[in-house]
């Protein structure tokens, strides 16, 4: 009884077995940014197979600033702002350059684009989200020395702050009580 329980339970499960996954992602939530000024600026993850898989992608999502770009690199880049691309196949065990240009255009801003995976005809769906934000450089320790325009500059904690670590955004209240963010690049 106990045998034949086991080949019941490993026919149920047979079907699942089979409709296993065929790819993960690194990551599949990412964030960057750089200056408003660059020509552009990327991330990138890598996506990994287990078997043989043809794979396309079509972007879900583009919600840009007006006048901004994107690009993937899949695994080589495809031109600028391509929605969707025909199924590629990867051998199994690789590992595949998954990246996202963003073209801010020297326009301040965020941007945001998602991108669906699809394998075996939809069958095996995952999304990658890049979130990328041009943002305006400037020297804070300059500035805040140097203007007397600057009224308080606060960390995204709130708190007033006097010296800036690299790699933080900051708001900066003017005494005209208009208030900026900065992100601190070097």
């Amino acid at each position: 009884l106990f045998t034949s329980m086991k080949k019941i339970l490993f026919l149920f499960l047979l079907p699942f077995l089979a409709i296993s996954q065929m790819f993960t992602i690194d990551d599949d939530y990412i964030e960057f940014s750089d200056n408003y000024t660059v020509s552009n600026f990327s991330a990138n993850t890598f996506l990994n197979t287990f078997s043989e898989v043809s794979i396309s992608y079509e972007i879900i999502i583009d919600s840009m600033p007006s006048g901004w770009d994107f690009q993937n690199c899949f695994p080589t880049c495809h031109p600028i702002n391509t929605y969707s691309i025909d199924p590629i196949t990867f051998p199994a065990d690789s590992s595949v350059y998954l990246n996202g240009h963003f073209y801010p255009n020297n326009i301040i801003g965020e941007g945001l684009v998602v991108m669906e995976l699809s394998a075996q005809h939809g069958l095996y769906l995952d999304t990658v989200t890049w979130k990328g934000e041009a943002v305006m450089e400037l020297d804070l320790e300059e500035e805040f020395f140097n203007n007397s325009n600057i009224k308080t500059i606060y960390n995204m904690s709130g708190q007033v702050v006097k010296d800036f670590s690299f790699g933080n955004l900051f708001l900066v209240t003017f005494n005209d009580n208009t208030t900026k963010t900065y992100y601190v690049l070097k």
